[in-house]
């Protein structure tokens, strides 16, 4: 029996490399049979290569600039290298399965500026629900103005599901009070609540963070929009900035090392509502993966080392940041 669950939880271990490995041998094998039709579509010209590589760069700069604005809200003398830093090695260690990147962003804050795990995570928790409310309101606006002004039919599967994102930004505002608790467990509630609130009493910081996730919409938006063009399909920006704003749910599901799948069954399902071929959304999405992904291990290597000497030096330090 105990033979059963140990061997059990060691598959439990390799599950998310294995769904990884037989998501890629579903996709060789799809582009195997369609090769012809790709050669014919594929148009990646040297100039569109390179504005993809401007692109996923500035998209890490922006998620860098994120970091310093919403630490710098909770306290911490984060600078804006170490948020660039920090973005990069937290997409780098996300090809790791269950959330790498947190685990990596997490420890790093804990040793180099002292925060606490639960802050972290309920401050963590309260940014995300931000982001897919403001995604989701972007969402909206887009379907807006192609039903108001492009005169297009516009899917009611789509409507529902980004005016729920852009709902949820309501969660922000849930009443919770550590007052009546224990004292065993008071302090550590007081720690949640207290980076629960981090956004919701501070609206300067919402209305800058919310600008620089608007505009990370936009270049990811302009990222699928090269690659959709590479793949001769005429998309329009307004439907690559539906296919960007939905791609924040793929942090929903870690499973697989870089989520990798999701963002592909995310972005094809938008597409395919839209009335694209799914086949080559996802060929889409998977060029746009590949120019990030050599992006991100160049960024991400380099600053694990930067953060690590960073790291090292405050805690030889003779009196350590205190929050």
């Amino acid at each position: 029996m105990l033979g059963q669950a140990v061997n059990f939880s060691r598959l439990k271990s390799y599950l998310p490399y294995l769904l990884s490995i037989a998501a890629l041998f579903a996709l060789f094998a799809y582009l195997y049979r369609n090769a012809e039709r790709y050669q014919q579509l594929l148009d990646l010209s040297a100039g569109s290569l390179f504005r993809l590589f401007s692109l996923v760069l500035m998209f890490t700069l922006a998620n860098g600039l994120i970091n310093y604005l919403f630490y710098h809200g909770l306290g911490l003398p984060l600078t804006l290298n170490e948020g660039i830093g920090l973005a990069a090695v937290n997409t780098l260690a996300n090809q790791l399965p269950f959330a790498g990147g947190m685990i990596a962003k997490g420890v790093y804050l804990k040793q180099r500026y002292k925060l606490t795990y639960t802050r972290f995570l309920s401050a963590t928790l309260a940014l995300y629900v931000c982001f897919v409310a403001t995604n989701g309101v972007v969402g909206v606006a887009v379907l807006a103005y192609l039903a108001l002004v492009d005169d297009t039919m516009v899917p009611t599967l789509l409507i529902l599901g980004f005016s729920a994102m852009a709902a949820s930004v309501l969660l922000l505002w849930l009443p919770v009070d550590a007052s009546s608790v224990p004292d065993k467990w008071g302090q550590r509630l007081a720690q949640l609540v207290d980076g629960w609130q981090v956004l919701s009493q501070n609206r300067l910081l919402v209305g800058e963070l919310v600008g620089v996730q608007i505009l990370i919409i936009l270049m990811f938006a302009g990222r699928f929009w090269i690659a959709f063009h590479a793949l001769s399909q005429d998309v329009t920006l307004a439907q690559c900035i539906l296919f960007s704003a939905a791609t924040i749910l793929t942090r929903l599901v870690s499973i697989a090392p870089g989520g990798f799948g999701v963002r592909e069954a995310v972005v094809a399902g938008v597409a395919s509502v839209l009335g694209f071929d799914v086949g080559v959304s996802v060929v889409a999405v998977g060029i746009d993966r590949l120019v990030a992904t050599v992006v991100i291990i160049a960024l991400g290597t380099v600053y694990a080392y930067i953060l690590s000497k960073k790291v090292a030096n405050a805690q030889s330090e003779s009196e350590p940041y205190e929050q």
